[in-house]
């Protein structure tokens, strides 16, 4: 019995209770570290269940944010289990409350995204993913941006802050000024995605360029013209520059006008007129009660026949097919019936004077 007792008396009673809250603690992290999946998994499924959600726990955006958290919840527990300073109890539950808000705002942004059942009661059921997207990320960046404030303020550094931004309040305004393109851009993107003045494939002019939309960004927008050349134009221009939608038509009109010979006969004119309101008709895609034919009048050097009409094609390349089509007629007309074109011409007239010389 005495030397059991000689045994106990070399160890300190303390050291045995630290020894025991180390031991604890580590079977409470290796026991979360087993059933974290688990506990994630009711949690997940009671959200579904208020909220009347189908989607398997597995495949929630969720599962792993609340699997770390349940980690790091059980690591601050046997952290706070084992005896140690005022000082370190201080740090780690400052770094702790720092880790719990960034997996907060962590789990907050998954469930902020365009596919959302719970955002799409607030973007009114919008059909454009761009739009959608755009709403998202601003979302998840205020919340962000409000998550860092919350930390500052936590640890106490939001007096150190504030004296830092009135410090830099000119550096601030020179990226202020630097930026205000950008924001301009990112304002007009987010103001054409919302307008629809044009979607992706349509032929569109605006200013001086004009080619098929292959790509709408925030910042800006791309155009192919016809050499196959692409044309980026910020999204600040299309908004303050005007915008044909060249697709938004449902037919699209063409002119031509005929310069005949100025010795055509007016009889032969009219005949002429005839024949070409007929042949305009016989094409399939041209708009048969737009066609109008018409002798315009006398040039210096021709008697023009004018004709406009509206052809079915949308598509600027469609459009040039029909136009094709529609002088290859007139062509085959003027062939077949052997009509004289006019073509610029100056008539220079000599006169004698009394003495026989030219003038």
């Amino acid at each position: 019995m005495a030397a059991i007792t000689n045994f106990l008396s070399r160890f300190d009673v303390t050291s045995l209770v630290t020894i025991l809250d180390i031991q604890i603690a580590l079977a409470l992290v290796i026991i979360a570290l087993l059933i974290k999946g688990v506990i994630a998994r009711i949690i997940i499924g009671i959200v579904y269940k208020i909220t009347k959600n189908t989607k398997k726990a597995r495949e929630s955006e969720m599962y792993s944010p609340i699997k770390k958290m349940i980690v790091f919840l059980a690591i601050y527990v046997a952290l706070y289990i084992i005896p140690k300073g005022e000082r370190t109890a201080y740090i780690i539950t400052e770094v702790f409350k720092v880790i719990i808000i960034i997996f907060i705002t962590k789990l907050i942004t998954t469930l902020v995204h365009s596919d959302s059942k719970f955002l799409k009661k607030f973007l009114k059921k919008s059909e454009d993913y761009k739009v959608n997207d755009f709403v998202c990320k601003i979302i998840r960046g205020l919340i962000w941006l409000v998550s860092c404030f919350v930390i500052i303020n936590e640890l106490g550094f939001a007096y150190k802050i504030t004296g830092l931004l009135t410090g830099l309040g000119f550096a601030s305004a020179i990226i202020a000024l630097a930026a205000q393109e950008l924001v301009k851009n990112l304002l007009s993107g987010a103001s054409i995605l919302t307008d629809k003045p044009f979607e992706l494939g349509d032929w569109i002019e605006v200013g001086e360029y004009a080619g098929n939309v292959i790509d709408i960004t925030f910042r800006s927008t791309r155009i192919k013209a016809l050499n196959n050349t692409v044309i980026t134009i910020p999204n600040s221009v299309i908004t303050s520059e005007y915008v044909i939608n060249w697709n938004r038509l449902r037919s699209r009109r063409l002119e031509i006008t005929l310069p005949l010979h100025l010795d055509t006969k007016s009889d032969e004119i009219k005949k002429i007129v005839k024949q070409i309101k007929v042949v305009l008709a016989s094409n399939p895609n041209v708009i048969a009660d737009t066609i109008q034919v018409n002798f315009a009048g006398i040039s210096d050097s021709s008697a023009d026949i004018y004709m406009f009409m509206y052809v079915n094609k949308q598509q600027y390349v469609d459009f040039l097919n029909v136009k094709e089509e529609v002088f290859c007629s007139l062509l085959a007309l003027i062939e077949k019936d052997n009509i004289e074109l006019a073509y610029p011409t100056q008539t220079v007239y000599l006169k004698n004077n009394s003495e026989g010389e030219i003038k």
